[in-house]
C-alpha cells in the first residue's frame, strides 16, 4: 500500500464505529424469562408432548402458540388418565364397544399427542377434539338395548370437548362446541332407542333431565370463554410491558452510545487541533494518532500523509541545499586551482 494513502474503512464501519469498548451487551435481569421450577415428572412430560419452548425474543404469535401446546399437553395428559379409568368399565359393564373405542381414542391421542409435540397445535388440537367428541358419543350411541339411566352421567363426558376447544383454539369456537353438545344431547333422547324405564322417566321430567346437561355446557363454556380470554388479555399486557421494557433500554443504551461517541469525537478533535499547533510551531514529525475504528480515521489519515509530504520535501530541501552549497564550495575551489595554475605557468 502506498505509504502516502490513508487506509480505506468501510462506509459501514464509518457510519457504525466501534466507539465503545468491544464488551458484549448485558439484558438487563428483568427482561431476562426466568425458568420456572417444574415437577420432574411434569418436566418429562413436556418433552415428549409439548411444543418447544421459543426464544426469548420470539413474537408474540410464536408464544401464545406455545401457550396453547403446553395447555393442550396438560389436557392430554389428563385424557390418558381417563381413557385408562374407562378400560375397567370395558371388562365388567355391558357396553362390549367400549374398549375399541378406548383403543381407538387412545390411538388418536397417541398421533395428537406427536403432533403437539412437532409444534402443529391447531392440526394436534383436530385430533383431540374430534377424539373426545367421538367417545362419548360412540359410548352412548353404542349403548347395547337402547339409552338407559346408566347412560346418562356419560352425558357428563361432553364438557371434555369443550375443554379441548378452549386450550387448542381460540375461546370463541368454545360455544360453537357446546351448541353442538347440546343438540346431540337433545337428538340421542329424542330420537335414539332407550328403555321403558328412560322412556317412562323420560315423558315426566323430560325437562329435569335435559337441562342440567345443557346448562352445564353453557356454564362451563362461559368459564372456560372468559378463563381464556383474560389470560390471553393478560398475556397481551404483559407482552406490550416487556417491549416498552426493552424499547426504554434498547433507548439507554442508545443514549449511552452516543455520550461515548461524543465524547470520543471531542477527544479526536482535540488531537487534530494538538497536531495542527505542533505543525504551526515547526514539528513536522507530529502526526494525528487515531486508529482505524475512529471516526476521523480518514481525516487523520490525509492529514497525516499531508505531513509526511510536507516532511520529505523539507529534507528534500535541505538535501538541495545542502548540493548546491557543495558545488558552490566546488566552484569557488576550481576557481582558485585555475589562478594558482595560471600563476605557475606564467
Amino acid at each position: 500500500m502506498n505509504e502516502f494513502s490513508p487506509r480505506s474503512t468501510s462506509s459501514v464501519q464509518q457510519a457504525n464505529g466501534p466507539f465503545l469498548p468491544q464488551a458484549e451487551a448485558t439484558t438487563p435481569s428483568y427482561l431476562v424469562a426466568k425458568a420456572q421450577q417444574e415437577h420432574p415428572l411434569l418436566s418429562w412430560w413436556y418433552t415428549i408432548a409439548s411444543p418447544p419452548m421459543p426464544k426469548g425474543s420470539a413474537s408474540f404469535k410464536e408464544q401464545e402458540r406455545f401457550r396453547r401446546g403446553r395447555t393442550g399437553s396438560q389436557i392430554i395428559l389428563g385424557l390418558y388418565f381417563l381413557l385408562i379409568a374407562a378400560v375397567p368399565a370395558g371388562f365388567v359393564g355391558t357396553n362390549i364397544y367400549l374398549i375399541p373405542i378406548v383403543l381407538g381414542s387412545a390411538l388418536a391421542l397417541i398421533l395428537g399427542t406427536a403432533l403437539n409435540r412437532m409444534g402443529l397445535v391447531n392440526s394436534a388440537g383436530i385430533v383431540v377434539v374430534a377424539t373426545f367428541v367421538v367417545f362419548p358419543t360412540a359410548s352412548i350411541v353404542s349403548s347395547p338395548g337402547g339409552l338407559s339411566m346408566l347412560i346418562l352421567p356419560l352425558y357428563a363426558l361432553l364438557v371434555l370437548p369443550l375443554l379441548c376447544t378452549v386450550s387448542f383454539f381460540s375461546p370463541g369456537w368454545v360455544f360453537v362446541m357446546a351448541l353442538g353438545n347440546s343438540l346431540f344431547t337433545l337428538y340421542s333422547l329424542i330420537y335414539l332407542p332407550r328403555t321403558a324405564e328412560l322412556s317412562a322417566i323420560l315423558a315426566i321430567a323430560f325437562f329435569g333431565i335435559v337441562t342440567p346437561i345443557i346448562l352445564v355446557q353453557i356454564i362451563v363454556s362461559i368459564v372456560a370463554y372468559a378463563w381464556v380470554q383474560g389470560t390471553t388479555h393478560a398475556l397481551t399486557r404483559a407482552d406490550r410491558a416487556e417491549e416498552l421494557a426493552r424499547l426504554e433500554y434498547d433507548m439507554a443504551r442508545q443514549a449511552e452510545v452516543a455520550a461515548e461517541q461524543k465524547r470520543q469525537l471531542e477527544n479526536s478533535i482535540q488531537k487534530i487541533i494538538e497536531t495542527h499547533i505542533r505543525v504551526a510551531n515547526g514539528d513536522l514529525h507530529a502526526r494525528v494518532p487515531l486508529t482505524p475504528d475512529n471516526v476521523l480515521w480518514q481525516v487523520s489519515g490525509s492529514l497525516n500523509n499531508l505531513l509526511a509530504r510536507m516532511e520529505r520535501l523539507r529534507q528534500d530541501a535541505v538535501t538541495m541545499q545542502q548540493m548546491k552549497f557543495a558545488l558552490q564550495q566546488a566552484h569557488e575551489e576550481n576557481a582558485r586551482l585555475r589562478k594558482v595554475i595560471g600563476k605557475s605557468i606564467y
